[in-house]
């Protein structure tokens, strides 16, 4: 019996350990080449590897094909990825553009106004940047794919076995990113250089990897891999009778590194799927083109099925389940934020732009809108996250790169009210200086201008700013239906204000303005016509402002509102008297459906003091491209400056149809009332007006084209419009 037993141990010791390499299967790599778009192929190919219950050990990538390995690697069914890249928008991912109305008021003012912008360094020389885009979209798109994956992690150890390839770009080596911080390491390996700013990801500056090793076959090689099935999405070199276009050029220059390396680690494959991408380019994002790619990487894949079912039988395979924690949840709940990186400002007024209060619940779209709201300050080259657990939640850390920059932009129109027009612009944002920003602006037409406006936002301060503007204008001033006469205008003013930064989009703030006219004007500040005689006239104001805009784009909005009130009040003669004027201007866009939008607007100036001087009086008219002074508020239908009585309200109703492509068509009605007094409303002289436009998103800034009649002029008007607005 001793003897039995001691042979039923020595046969169960054998079992267990003496042929280990017949019982433990091969460890299975898959390796997923660079290629830009022509990389959405290696989802179709997982997914066919999925069905066919081929387990994967290790999966290694270069560029496209390290975000593709990366979320694999992490717990991303292949079915879970292609959702992901059919559904995503790519042309604004791989581009650092945020929703308009996540930019402060001085980003949106650049980007509404001028049309080309050219970098400088110290010296005011040109500057020519490391690349085009920072990555601020797809490195915090990542961030949140990946929210999940410690934040110094070992790609080893994850559900999948996890490498990428990257280039440095110091030493021109082959860098393989094993660890670290996933979603830098995914960028680093695609940054293209020349089209995205370099990576930086353990200490080392990285650009594309398809530079080195398009095909890192040996690296999976290195990783333990026994079996290795190769995607390769690279194309031969193109005849010349291809290379007609930029896109075919650009994927020629790639193709000349990519194959340089191939050939050797092809070799080490057992298993090679080439996917048919012909007719598609690295630059093929469209959604149409994403699906084809898919369905293309599952053709291919088939292809290869008896070679696949062959491994599978040889080495008897079967499906393994895939540790799925590390995929991004719904919600998180964060109970602190941190900042790290480098900036000057203070923590409170990050904070205060954030708008994140903890402990609370958010989503990756709730966090992904807070840092945009950083990044739409201007004040950072880019602004992304990573999360860390704390046993009760997690924190949220925001890395911040502040931007010191200087700017040289240009932009330019050609309208019916001034002619030509050029505005050059040179802005300087450095907020480790007193004065943050420095902006310099010339308007360079029939009726210049010049603007300069130095922001100071320190610490726990309200933003301070100060505002110099002279302009000299050339208009006729229209005093009724028939009569107009023409006036020369020289204003200049200076304004001094704090404003901070309301809920939301909205934004308040105190001032006083001196300003000095210079000229002559007409206004209606009683029922009488005063004309002012005075060459000369010196106007000192305090003014409170409250402001809000949350308009999803400035020329062809189709959702949001605009809304603007200011009080201010005129002392005269030794504050014997003092004016009062209150000015709104309230904008609002429906969406209707997905090409007609609303337009709900209303605007109002009220004079609350006969004895107002009357360079401040009441105009209307024009569009908004015509409009220079403050006190005229648009009408369709009337020339700009027609003048009105003390109390002035315009209400107007619209719709607008994007007719096809960048073409739209917009019909508006709008109503003028305006009287000496509030009361009686008898009294009240009634405008009607309306207006036609034609407009083109032409991409020198809008084409537009409008034709207006009114009640109160003796002809129709018509204006017409190309540049953008300033």
């Amino acid at each position: 019996m001793k003897r039995l037993f001691f042979l039923v141990i020595l046969v169960l010791f054998c079992v267990r350990t003496g042929l280990p390499q017949n019982t433990q299967r091969p460890k299975v790599a898959v390796v997923l080449s660079g290629g830009g778009a022509k990389g959405f192929a290696h989802i179709g190919v997982l997914k066919v590897l999925e069905e066919e219950g081929i387990p994967i050990d290790i999966i290694v990538g270069t560029s496209m094909g390290s975000i593709v390995g990366g979320l694999y690697s992490i717990g991303y069914s292949a079915d879970s990825i292609a959702s992901l890249a059919r559904s995503s928008d790519w042309t604004a991912l791989l581009s650092d553009d945020i929703p308009r109305r996540e930019l402060d008021i001085n980003s949106r003012i650049e980007k509404q106004r001028y049309l080309l912008h050219f970098p400088l360094k110290e010296g005011n020389k040109p500057a020519i940047p490391n690349g085009v885009i920072k990555g601020q979209n797809i490195i915090n798109l990542f961030c949140g794919l990946a929210a999940n994956v410690p934040e110094d992690a070992d790609f080893t150890k994850f559900p999948v076995a996890f490498a990428c390839v990257g280039t440095d770009l110091a030493t021109g080596e082959e860098i393989v990113l094993k660890s670290g911080f996933l979603p830098t390491a995914m960028f680093s390996s695609m940054a293209i250089p020349g089209a995205f700013v370099p990576g930086e990801h353990n200490g080392h500056m990285l650009v594309d990897g398809g530079l080195v090793n398009n095909f890192p076959a040996d690296v999976a090689k290195s990783m333990g891999a026994d079996i290795i099935i190769g995607v390769d999405v690279t194309n031969q070199l193109h005849p010349e009778e291809e290379l007609g276009s930029i896109s075919g050029v650009v994927d020629q220059l790639v193709n000349f590194y990519i194959l340089r390396k191939n050939s050797s680690n092809r070799s080490l494959c057992n298993i090679i799927i080439h996917p048919n991408t012909a007719g598609y380019s690295v630059s093929s994002f469209k959604t149409q083109a994403v699906d084809s790619l898919i369905n293309r990487g599952i053709a291919a894949a088939r292809e290869e099925t008896a070679d696949i079912v062959k491994l599978k039988s040889e080495y008897n395979f079967s499906p393994e389940p895939v540790d799925q924690s590390f995929i991004k949840t719904d919600k998180w709940q964060i109970n602190e934020v941190t900042f790290s990186g480098k900036y000057s400002m203070s923590k409170n007024f990050l904070y205060e732009i954030l708008e994140m209060d903890t402990p609370e619940q958010y989503s990756f779209d709730d966090i992904k809108n807070s840092i945009n709201h950083l990044y739409g300050t201007g004040n950072f080259k880019r602004a992304y996250f990573r999360m860390e657990e704390n046993g009760r939640g997690r924190n949220l850390d925001i890395t911040l790169d502040e931007n010191k920059k200087h700017d040289f932009n240009v932009g330019m129109r050609l309208n019916s009210s001034s002619a030509v027009s050029i505005v050059l612009n040179s802005t300087r944002k450095d907020y480790m200086k007193t004065f943050g920003l420095v902006s310099l602006s010339a308007d360079i037409s029939f009726n210049p201008e010049v603007n300069l406006l130095l922001e100071m936002d320190k610490k726990d301060m309200a933003k301070l700013s100060l505002e110099v503007n002279a302009m000299y204008k050339q208009f006729d001033v229209h005093l009724n239906k028939e009569d107009n006469y023409p006036t020369d205008l020289m204003l200049a003013s200076a304004k001094l204000f704090v404003s901070e930064r309301a809920a939301g989009n909205s934004m308040a703030g105190s001032g006083i303005k001196q300003a000095y006219y210079y000229g002559r004007l007409y206004s209606l500040v009683n029922d009488s016509l005063p004309v002012i005689t005075t060459r000369g006239k010196s106007i000192t104001s305090l003014y409170i402002f409250l402001s809000h805009d949350n308009l999803d784009d400035y020329y062809f909005p189709t959702k949001g509102s605009e809304f603007y009130f200011e009080m201010s009040v005129v002392p005269q003669k030794d504050f014997q008297n003092i004016s009062t004027f209150l000015l709104f201007k309230d904008r609002n866009i429906i969406r209707l459906n997905s090409s007609i939008s609303a337009l709900l607007n209303c605007y109002g100036r009220s004079i609350l003091s006969e004895a107002s001087p009357g360079q401040l009086g009441n105009f209307v008219g024009g569009h908004d491209y015509e409009i220079s002074l403050d006190n005229n508020l648009p009408f369709y239908g009337l020339p700009p400056y027609y003048t009105t009585k003390r109390q002035t309200f315009i209400g107007l109703l619209g719709l607008r149809a994007n007719i096809t492509g960048k073409h739209y068509l917009t019909a508006v009605g709008n109503l003028l009332l305006h009287s000496a007094e509030f009361y009686p409303l008898s009294n009240f002289n009634v405008v009607s007006g309306y207006g036609l436009t034609y407009s083109y998103d032409s991409p020198v800034g809008p084409l537009e084209i409008t034709a207006g009649y009114s009640s109160g002029y003796k002809s129709p008007t018509l204006s017409a419009n190309l540049g953008l607005w300033f």
